[in-house]
């Protein structure tokens, strides 16, 4: 088991199904469907590696409103509301439209501490952690010094879709990260070119993965090799809302325990596909038992080649 701490924005969603992108104007619309539910990158993660079995904590705000009394609920039966979660007067909202493909679009509404995070929180979370995932927004910024710098403990980022690695508002989290996960979207290079390009450039750096959707994942080893791997759906797509977090947390968990990268993408790529099956981004989850049981049924294949 390892211990794990979580920081960032935990927000309400509305998930609602749309035919196709663009959104075309309709006064009104009747959906098939509509899901209200908790998510987050920070959450998401913090609720898959507890699924897996692993301590985990999370660090994060929520409002004093009527959006924070549903957002407090879903933490208490994640087993995830602790002192790391602190009050703020407005909750984080976010609305996700999904297209009967799987793909999603989102706006969201960010509420926050008006005083900065209270870092004594953060650092009693942490105590004993193996690892901190710090978001790679303006919330999880002040935490990057605290976690590198004073408690001098691992640090691993998903910067999602964000610029090429020379993006100055992603340098904080370049310079400190050891594991740096990335979408495809949003690249202007390819994701071997930006993989060797991140470990070239930044020393601090041990791992760089970049995830393609339904073309699976390329990673990046400080020892060189380079991994690819296939993309697997098992039981189809429903919704890829918070695919890439789900293997984000998995290949954590994979990594922390085993201490075998390419064996904890390939596991990360099918738990992340299994979860793409379910309508929101904190479901479908597979325990650590569940996981390995699917992989004897459904391997995933992974290349391994160099990088330099």
């Amino acid at each position: 088991m390892v211990h794990i701490v979580s920081v960032g924005v935990t927000r309400l969603s509305m998930t609602v199904p749309v035919e196709r992108f663009p959104v075309e104007f309709h006064a009104y619309r009747r959906a098939s469907w509509m899901r209200c539910s908790v998510v987050g990158g920070a959450y998401n993660v913090a609720s898959a590696v507890a699924r897996l079995g692993d301590t985990s904590r999370l660090c994060t705000a929520v409002g004093s409103d009527d959006a924070g009394h549903t957002i407090r609920a879903a933490l208490r039966r994640a087993g995830l509301e602790g002192r790391g979660v602190v009050t703020v007067p407005e909750s984080a909202k976010t609305t996700i439209f999904v297209e009967s493909g799987g793909r999603v679009s989102r706006s969201w509404c960010s509420g926050g501490p008006s005083l900065p995070y209270p870092m004594e929180r953060f650092i009693e979370q942490a105590v004993g952690a193996d690892l901190v995932v710090v978001a790679s927004n303006p919330f999880g910024e002040p935490f990057l010094p605290v976690a590198k710098g004073l408690l001098n403990l691992p640090i691993a980022t998903d910067l999602h879709a964000a610029g090429d690695s020379d993006d100055m508002s992603r340098k904080p989290w370049l310079e400190c990260a050891d594991i740096i996960f990335r979408s495809h979207e949003g690249l202007s290079c390819s994701p071997q070119e930006w993989v060797a390009d991140v470990l070239s450039r930044y020393p601090g750096c041990s791992i760089a993965v970049v995830s393609r959707g339904d073309q699976g994942c390329v990673m990046g080893l400080r020892d060189g090799r380079l991994v690819e791997t296939g993309a697997v759906a098992p039981r189809g797509v429903c919704s890829t809302d918070g695919a890439g977090d789900a293997l984000f947390a998995a290949f954590l968990h994979g990594w922390l325990t085993s201490g075998e990268p390419v064996e904890a993408l390939e596991s990360a790529t099918l738990f992340a596909g299994w979860k793409i099956g379910a309508e929101t981004a904190a479901e479908g989850f597979l325990t650590a038992g569940e996981l390995a049981a699917l992989r004897l049924v459904c391997p995933v294949r992974s290349r391994v080649g160099r990088w330099r």
